[in-house]
């Protein structure tokens, strides 16, 4: 039977679900006695915060796994800038890429400067090839 089905009959009882709540404190008490309870309530207590530290730790290491391949993608753009650019990637550092790219970029062609912007996602509605530019050494700077 769903879920559902089971608040509607609940909500049909008189007083509702307050006395589903009652025959169940009523079913636990039965069950475990008065003398286990706090020693029952400690254990979902433990249980509670066991699953919110392994749920926090999982979020974790998701956004880590995301950071690393944000860092790996823009390694990846970054060296198809320096390419269109002219600058030779090999052996390189992403630092001294970042450094070339901004030097570059002030004397570079109009359609080299919208390409690299494309690349580093340094875009705006509407931006001049200024704005663009300094979207792209904005971009270089994080």
């Amino acid at each position: 039977m769903p879920l559902a089905d089971y608040f509607r009959i609940g909500a049909q009882f008189p007083g509702g679900f307050e006395l589903i709540i009652l025959l169940i404190i009523i079913a636990v008490l039965l069950l475990f006695g008065p003398q286990k309870l706090p020693e029952l309530a400690r254990s979902l207590g433990k249980a509670w915060g066991e699953l919110r530290r392994g749920r926090m730790e999982v979020e974790r290491q998701i956004k880590e796994e995301f950071r690393d391949l944000e860092t790996k993608d823009m390694g990846t753009r970054l060296r198809e800038s320096a390419r269109e650019l002219g600058i030779d990637v090999a052996g390189k550092k992403d630092a001294d890429l970042r450094l070339e790219i901004a030097r570059r970029i002030d004397t570079a062609s109009d359609d080299k400067v919208v390409l690299v912007a494309r690349l580093l996602n340094a875009t705006e509605a509407g931006a001049n090839l200024s704005r663009l530019r300094e979207l792209i050494i904005k971009a270089l700077g994080t």
